[in-house]
């Protein structure tokens, strides 16, 4: 029997752990690669190519994560299915990971068994979503007739935004520097400011005060 190679990316080794003994439970499973940090997944996968990759989103702060990385693995390798897993699963940052690659999405909360089966949908070429995360994803990207809401005005505004602006804006939310961030995606500080500007001019605030005050909606979009 043909086994399903998988490859994982997790920066916490207990949830490594926790993962590969679960996995490995499964007759059809083979656990190709286990990585602690981008660098040794894009080196790893060149060597021990994986049909599916579980990838959780966000990393440490110097490390290539996110959209950059799922863009990163879309160009090196195309033919690995990405399932995302996070604590971050807000719809914006779901519709963001499906939009430039991802297979699916499976929030760190979700069980094992849904993991189990998010795994072989993925693989069989289909997209994964919980069915209360595909309702938060048609609901943040829904149009309604009426008008909106404040909160819903800045949350579809932030959904809007270009995956490199709401990169910044999550970093600046976190508590990074303009520095920090410029250092996290190797890009420079005038180009952060600027994608930062351009945040604030899409989400109509123009001060960091006024952001902040908008974090419990960018969070919960």
């Amino acid at each position: 029997m043909k086994r399903l190679q998988i490859a994982l990316l997790d920066d916490h080794a207990i949830v490594r752990h926790g993962l590969v003994s679960r996995l490995v439970l499964e007759p059809d499973f083979e656990v190709v690669g286990v990585y602690a940090s981008s660098r040794e997944l894009m080196a790893g996968l060149a060597t021990n190519p994986a049909e599916v990759l579980l990838l959780d989103f966000a990393l440490g702060p110097y490390e290539l994560d996110g959209v950059s990385l799922i863009r990163a693995l879309r160009v090196k390798f195309p033919k690995c299915r990405i399932l995302v897993f996070s604590t971050h699963h807000d719809a914006a940052t779901v519709i963001l990971a499906l939009r430039i690659g991802a297979r699916g999405f499976l929030g760190k909360g979700e069980g094992m068994c849904q993991l189990i089966d998010a795994v072989r949908l993925v693989a069989s070429g289909a997209v994964y979503l919980s069915p209360d995360m595909a309702y938060r994803v048609a609901e943040a990207t829904a149009v309604n007739d009426g008008g909106e809401e404040k909160s819903r005005d800045h949350a579809l505004r932030f959904v809007s935004l270009s995956a490199r602006e709401q990169e910044v804006i999550r970093c600046f939310l976190a508590g990074m520097t303009i520095t920090d961030i410029a250092e996290k995606f190797s890009r420079s500080i005038k180009t952060i400011s600027t994608q930062k500007s351009s945040a604030f001019r899409k989400l109509g605030v123009i001060s960091n005060n006024e952001l902040f005050r908008l974090k419990h909606i960018i969070e919960g979009v």
